[in-house]
């Protein structure tokens, strides 16, 4: 007996992605906001490389913020971490 059907996956999947795309969206307007450009902020932040952070900023090639990069932008912006996960733009 099969729980889940392949249109929950999907729907979880679309979840996560969406998720994904709130947080990279509200990391690029705060690094707008103080007006860094990629490079200086990432490397401000720690990201070893541009490349990477860029295509997490834009959801690009499968690549994503985890957990350890959201808390080290928060900390960097010093804002409360809810801010990068919570969907109000």
């Amino acid at each position: 007996m099969n729980l889940i059907n392949n249109d929950d996956i999907n729907d979880v999947n679309e979840e996560v992605d969406n998720f994904y795309k709130l947080v990279s969206e509200n990391v690029k307007f705060f690094r707008k906001k103080i007006k860094k450009s990629q490079l200086a902020f990432s490397a401000d932040v720690g990201f070893n490389s541009v490349s990477f952070y860029c295509d997490c900023e834009n959801n690009k090639n499968g690549k994503h913020f985890n957990l350890i990069h959201v808390v080290r932008i928060s900390q960097y912006l010093n804002i409360d971490i809810n801010e990068l996960i919570k969907s109000t733009r």
